[in-house]
């Protein structure tokens, strides 16, 4: 097992000691463990993993600015320092769940369809929102699940967009619609749009980017729409409210209504109506975020930031002391995107959550 970034002093003995008894309790070993050591050292080595080994490699860290960073760069385990032997178990066996993976819709092969005719591309519509909403991974594996089910030649190009040979827009649209019919999943919108003729002398990427970046892509929406999601309250499980992206003049019964304001990434604020009238709720990645959050209702986790939170995972580090400092401050913590894995944690955490996503009950 390879070790990037050197351990302080004071550590350096026990991170050894409590690796070793990891493994000797039977943890996964992971391919390689990084240690949070003040310098960028560490990053240095994990961008020079593949996206596989990055998801099976351990971050030992020091400060929520590096546990955001192994979350960005999707390393599958964390753990605190100083170390502990149950941190290490669970950052272990966090980095052995498998990863989603996207093979077989790399960007390279867009250069290799022809794009003379039938070349369809499906991107996100509002994008925005959905990237700081879902993230870009999650995105990205939406549209190489779609590719998979149509069966014909594509790829991925970072935006992210999908672009299709030999499936015609309508049978696309068809396809999206089933997709999108399944009612357990936040999905976005998404826009289907057949490529023009190439000009001469121009590749399939150089077209595609140029439909995308000249916002031409105007083609059958197919999605949601203004669907309003429920938002429920652990530990006790009542729905206390929805959210939605645009706001309606007409809320939905029973509780409030939040709709985002201001869409940025890495936080977006959102507004949150009700019968007492509006309040706001303000995303936070840190402790230093509430503190710097104002007078707000309730605090969000950013949905970007929600993917592949579990116990030991940088996203389950993060959310785990959050909720602790939101708890202090007798704020509600909003977690969305909860899969089984996500609400399995949450039911250990302090305060009062409220939650979202697939594993929540409609």
């Amino acid at each position: 097992m390879r070790f990037f970034g050197v351990p302080p002093d004071a550590v350096g003995k026990g991170l050894e000691s409590v690796v070793t008894g990891a493994l000797a309790g039977g943890a996964p070993e992971p391919s390689w463990i990084a240690v949070d050591d003040g310098s960028d050292g560490w990053v240095a080595a994990a961008t020079g993993c593949s996206a596989a080994e990055r998801a099976d490699g351990v971050v030992a860290a020091s400060s929520d600015a590096a546990l955001i960073t192994a979350h960005r760069l999707g390393i599958g385990g964390a753990m605190w320092l100083p170390p502990s032997t149950t941190g290490a178990q669970e950052a272990f066996a966090s980095a052995d769940v498998p990863a989603v993976p996207a093979e077989g819709h790399e960007a390279t092969l867009v250069g290799l369809l022809d794009h003379d005719e039938g070349v369809v591309i499906v991107t996100i519509s509002d994008r925005l929102f959905w990237r700081a909403q879902l993230g870009e991974m999650r995105l990205v594996a939406l549209l190489a699940e779609l590719a998979t089910i149509l069966g014909a030649p594509s790829a991925i190009l970072p935006w992210p967009a999908l672009v299709v040979k030999g499936a015609g827009s309508g049978t696309i649209v068809e396809r999206l619609q089933a997709v999108v019919l399944d009612a357990e999943r936040v999905l976005p919108d998404f826009t289907v749009t057949a490529l023009e003729t190439a000009t001469p002398g121009s590749s399939a990427v150089d077209a595609v980017y140029r439909e995308l970046l000249e916002g031409h892509p105007a083609g059958a929406v197919v999605g949601q729409g203004a669907r309003s999601r429920p938002v429920h309250e652990l530990p006790h499980g009542r729905r206390v409210g929805w959210w939605r992206r645009n706001p309606d003049v007409e809320l939905p019964e029973g509780g409030w209504c939040a709709s985002p304001v201001e869409v940025s990434r890495p936080r977006c604020s959102w507004r949150l109506d009700g019968e007492i009238g509006s309040r706001t709720v303000e995303e936070v990645l840190t402790g230093d975020d509430i503190d710097r959050a104002g007078a707000c209702e309730a605090l969000r986790f950013p949905g970007w930031a929600s993917r592949d939170i579990r116990s030991g995972s940088p996203a389950g580090l993060l959310v785990t002391r959050l909720a602790e400092v939101a708890a202090r401050h007798g704020l509600p913590l909003w977690i969305p995107n909860l899969d089984g894995d996500a609400l399995r944690l949450a039911l250990t955490l302090p305060g009062v959550l409220w939650v979202d996503g697939p594993a929540v009950p409609r």
